[in-house]
């Protein structure tokens, strides 16, 4: 619920961009208020490496201990990645733009840096709840924090504020949702308190083995996902970038998606890990992967067929060109979409060296790729740079999870695989009939298609896949959830 309130959120506020301002100040936009997301290097490493460790922790003692090393790197990580982020943003100003263009996105690159470094080192109060297990308060933190950012960015947008101000505005959801949970963690008593005193060189140096290899992942992360607006400001122009928001914005759904789960799966697995409990890590990854893929499949097949009139819809009609580039970037997800191959699941399982192996390798190609066939194809390239990348190292992530699990391949095809693909083809059949027959060129015509195909898919998945226990599991949640 708190990714999906985050992605509408983020919607709302990129299609109140696109409708204010013109490609080129969207397209700056993209370019510099997107750092605060792809210059987390730091923080996620030590983020991710933070959340094990404090869930590990036993006495009240080692929590404080554990808590307090953690905040001090929380801030180093923080200070490091503002002034990171104020960096890439003149040298992207003076590289790519010019004029107007290049004087805001100076301003706001510095703003935007400021604005990170501190929302950052608030960010370990949202990161000891997690650690407690209290998932549900820390995602409802987050919701209330996106409301909140919500109505600040729509306030800004409103007031016609300058372009550096919406930069700005776009990097304070942490600073937002760390404030909010640390006044829970206090209310809540937590034994998570500061005390500079506990903070040890050997605290420390136990970190290392896990951060390092999590710095490489979340380098890697920023390879892939970061420079591709780069590559096309370097090969075209801004006007370039600004159309290729629509694609990215919208694959930002499922990296949203994996996000949530990676969020869950990692102190669960931790969990299980320190435990010795094989049974329930191995019933983790099967399971995981089954209901995950189930979420995933039906979302990336929609997006895939509509994507041509859902953007045009959405943003606008020169946003159709970028039609091509998302169905391209969503593809991958119809594997990636299982949680048994994810970082956090793999981190988790203690196969965080094996993990940043295989993410260096495919960020190496997926950068090779993108800059060979973005001159000559455009918007696509960096797609298929992605995609192309992401399959090829597919195997390999699935041979870790596997083998961090227990699990076996045919298990997994029957488990997961099958009925999620088998539906996933009747669902592409549908939607592409719908598109022969209907033309979607409104919101009225596309909006039942749109969300109607992965309602259909899983009610499909419910009635024909999950089995009697499964479907008694949904209602108890749903109930639970109602009852909230």
């Amino acid at each position: 619920m708190a990714q999906v309130s985050g992605l509408v959120v983020l919607l709302v506020v990129v299609t109140a961009l696109a409708r204010r301002l013109t490609p080129a100040e969207l397209g700056t936009y993209g370019l510099v208020a997107t750092l605060a997301v792809y210059l987390l290097i730091l923080k996620n490493s030590v983020g991710n490496a933070a959340v094990a460790a404090m869930t590990a922790a036993r006495s009240d003692r080692e929590r404080v201990s554990t808590f307090s090393t953690c905040a001090m790197l929380y801030a180093v990580a923080g200070l490091i990645t503002g002034l990171l982020i104020a960096g890439a943003g003149f040298a992207i100003a003076v590289a790519l733009l010019e004029g107007e263009l290049e004087h805001q996105a100076k301003l706001g690159a510095l703003a935007l840096g400021l604005v990170t470094a501190v929302g950052l080192a608030a960010t370990i109060n949202l990161d000891a709840l997690r650690a407690s297990l209290l998932l549900t308060r820390s995602a409802a933190n987050e919701i209330a924090a996106l409301a909140v950012f919500a109505a600040l960015m729509l306030g800004l947008i409103a007031a016609d504020a300058e372009l550096w101000l919406l930069i700005a505005g776009n990097g304070a959801i942490p600073l937002i949702s760390g404030t909010v949970s640390g006044m829970a963690r206090l209310r809540l008593g937590l034994p998570w308190r500061l005390r500079p005193a506990s903070v040890t060189t050997r605290g420390i140096r136990d970190f290392l083995p896990t951060a390092g290899p999590l710095l490489a992942i979340e380098v890697s992360v920023l390879v892939i996902y970061g420079l591709d607006r780069i590559v096309l400001g370097a090969f075209g122009s801004a006007t370039r970038v600004g159309l290729y928001e629509g694609p990215v914005r919208a694959h930002n759904v499922f990296y949203a998606l994996n996000g949530a789960v990676t969020v869950t799966a990692l102190p669960t697995a931790s969990a299980f890990r320190a435990s010795g409990d094989a049974p329930r890590l191995h019933g983790l990854a099967v399971r995981g992967s089954r209901y995950t893929l189930a979420v995933t499949v039906p979302l990336a097949v929609t997006a895939i067929v509509l994507a041509a009139p859902a953007l045009e819809v959405w943003l606008g009609q020169p946003y159709r060109d970028g039609a091509t580039a998302l169905a391209i970037l969503v593809s991958y997800w119809l594997l990636l979409g299982q949680l048994a191959v994810t970082p956090g699941f793999l981190v988790g399982a203690g196969r965080s060296r094996d993990a940043a192996r295989a993410l260096v390798g495919i960020a190496a190609l997926n950068l090779a790729l993108t800059l060979a066939l973005t001159p000559s194809l455009g918007l696509e390239g960096p797609a298929l740079g992605t995609a192309i990348a992401y399959a090829v190292g597919f195997p390999f992530l699935l041979r870790i999870g596997l083998e961090a699990s227990g699990a076996r391949l045919g298990e997994l095809a029957r488990e997961a695989w099958l009925p999620a693909y088998a539906l996933g083809a009747g669902l592409a059949g549908l939607l592409v009939g719908a598109r022969l027959l209907w033309e979607l060129d409104s919101l009225p015509a596309l909006a039942p298609v749109l969300f109607g195909g992965p309602a259909l898919y899983w009610l499909a998945y419910a009635a024909l896949v999950l089995r009697p226990h499964e479907r008694a599991l949904v209602a108890d949640l749903t109930r639970r959830r109602a009852a909230l």
